[in-house]
């Protein structure tokens, strides 16, 4: 490309962001109206990919609780004792488990109702320790406790075992489980209505900037300008919509979540989750789809708005 050719079109581009410049100011309330609907669209499915994000993150802390705890009869053996440890490994995919002698529960017990005279007492006044083993164990798989209880329910551990307690954390999982899709089924309907919205918008806008302009696009096509010089302007314009509106979301967003993270670490047990972490670790990837997929739909929104006046 030669220095003219060069300078012919570095004025062309000139003129043309310019004349998108100028639709802008020209429809200010409506770019206005159209900023903000399409900030909204991406704030709710943003806010819909954090609660994705937060709802994972609390129910592996909350699973991460999860154990069986199995009581043993004060008069088991230690073989009676190793024999069911077996069996449940053999049942169950154990990740951990902690096993607690007579004498620490006794301990443990003694510590825990220190501040009661008369149950310490009690205690002394006994010749045998009246508390037995206990075994804790956790799985890789909530379902593997259902097993574990199935297993020890058997007649031939009646006698062995004293009690069975399950935390069950599991109602909890499916009642997080159950809010988080209500809440998905909302964030998704929102975000569907505001971007529907949005398109809507974006088409009216450009056909308002076309319709305003429909004696200049008639004289620019008299003296020779071609399709792509009248349509450059409103592709600028809806991407100057789309870059701004992803802008705003970004800011309201860091700041939503900066806000947030000090309240999640109390009510997620595990820690180390953070809202502003989970967008901007890799914003570039989260953000820079949003805007490729945003921008696509704008530019077939406004093409199909301008398609009408590019034929005449």
């Amino acid at each position: 490309m030669s220095f003219n050719h060069r300078v012919s079109f570095c004025i062309v581009c000139a003129r043309v962001v310019k004349y998108a410049f100028q639709n802008l100011w020209r429809n200010a309330g409506i770019a206005f109206i159209t900023i903000t609907i399409l900030t909204l669209a991406l704030v709710s499915v943003n806010a819909l990919f954090g609660l994705r994000a937060l709802t994972t993150a609390a129910i592996a802390a909350v699973e991460h609780q999860v154990d069986v705890s199995i009581f043993f009869n004060p008069r088991a053996t230690p073989e009676q004792i190793e024999k069911i440890k077996n069996y449940v490994y053999q049942v169950a995919a154990v990740t951990k488990s902690d096993y607690i002698s007579p004498e620490q529960s006794l301990a443990a017990f003694r510590e825990r109702h220190s501040t009661d005279p008369d149950i310490i007492k009690s205690l002394d006044v006994l010749d045998n320790n009246p508390l037995g083993a206990i075994l804790v164990v956790r799985t890789k798989d909530t379902a593997d406790y259902k097993k574990i209880l199935t297993a020890l329910a058997a007649d031939e551990f009646k006698t062995v075992i004293q009690k069975r307690s399950f935390e069950d954390r599991g109602r909890i999982v499916e009642n997080v489980q159950l809010l988080t899709s209500r809440l998905e089924r909302f964030s998704a309907g929102l975000a569907l209505l505001f971007a529907l919205i949005a398109i809507l918008i974006i088409f009216n806008a450009i056909r308002v900037a076309i319709y305003t302009q429909r004696d200049e696009i008639s004289i620019k096509k008299l003296v020779g300008a071609t399709n792509g010089f009248i349509r450059a302007p409103f592709l600028i314009e809806a991407f100057v919509y789309v870059a701004l509106s992803l802008s705003t979301t970004a800011l309201l967003i860091a700041l939503a979540a900066r806000v947030i993270d000090p309240y999640l670490g109390p009510l997620i047990a595990s820690g180390g989750f953070s809202l502003y972490n989970t967008f901007f670790h890799a914003w570039y990837l989260i953000f820079g789809l949003q805007f490729a997929l945003v921008l696509t739909v704008a530019w077939l929104t406004a093409a199909l708005a301008m398609r009408q006046y590019l034929r005449r």
